[in-house]
């Protein structure tokens, strides 16, 4: 996952890849130097949902 930061480091928009958050950009129109591209890690661990009492995996 690709994440759209806007100058002040907020997160304003996640997609698949790269080409996602550009079409983002351009649909409001952000000028480049307004944004910066990061990859953004998506970890979800097993355990951690069976720890709060939602069923396991299976």
């Amino acid at each position: 996952m690709v994440g759209l930061y806007d100058s002040q480091g907020v997160l304003r928009f996640s997609g698949r890849d790269r080409d996602d958050c550009l079409a983002y950009a351009e649909l409001f129109a952000l000028p480049e130097d307004s944004f910066s591209l990061e990859s953004v890690a998506v970890v979800v661990h097993p355990l951690d949902a069976r720890a709060e009492g939602a069923p396991a995996i299976a």
